[in-house]
């Protein structure tokens, strides 16, 4: 038997709360290219993440790049 496997449905950024424009997040389906495999990441970022959330829910391209620095995304 194949397992089907999905992505989790975690659109918004864990650090600033906005969309986090995450592919497989959106479709759910894991094989879905994301941004984020060809963009530098920031560490100090990444070192933000709340641990409960490592590897589940992904950066918003500005917080990746070290922009927003985690605060609240202004939403249109």
């Amino acid at each position: 038997m194949t397992e089907t496997l999905t992505a989790l449905p975690n659109t918004r950024c864990p650090l600033c709360g906005g969309a986090n424009d995450c592919a497989p997040a959106s479709t759910g389906r894991l094989h879905d290219a994301c941004w984020c495999t060809t963009a530098p990441i920031s560490p100090e970022a990444l070192a933000r993440v709340p641990p409960e959330l490592i590897n589940k829910a992904c950066l918003c391209p500005r917080c990746a790049a070290g922009i927003n620095a985690g605060f609240p995304a202004k939403e249109a």
